[in-house]
């Protein structure tokens, strides 16, 4: 299942498409990351500074639609 999940105090949007071994990480733009396993499969991608790139209020929609709170009030993500 893909995840996306942002850290508001990375600012830093992480987007998981399969888990996997790391082979290569590319730098596809500068500051957006992507990690691709031994037959090229992308696996991860980060884009930092995500805020500037994305928009304040797309990095904000993202974190409401991941951010459950559970009954002790710990944070918990879920998968989108």
């Amino acid at each position: 299942h893909m995840k996306i999940i942002y850290d508001p105090y990375a600012d830093a949007l992480s987007i998981t498409f399969r888990k996997g071994k790391v082979k290569k990480t590319l730098e596809i733009a500068p500051e957006i990351l992507l990690d691709i396993d031994s037959k090229s499969r992308p696996l991860y991608l980060e884009i930092l500074g995500a805020k500037e790139k994305l928009g304040k209020s797309a990095t904000e929609e993202i974190s409401m639609r991941n951010l459950i709170f559970n009954k002790n009030r710990s944070k918990t993500f879920i998968p989108v």
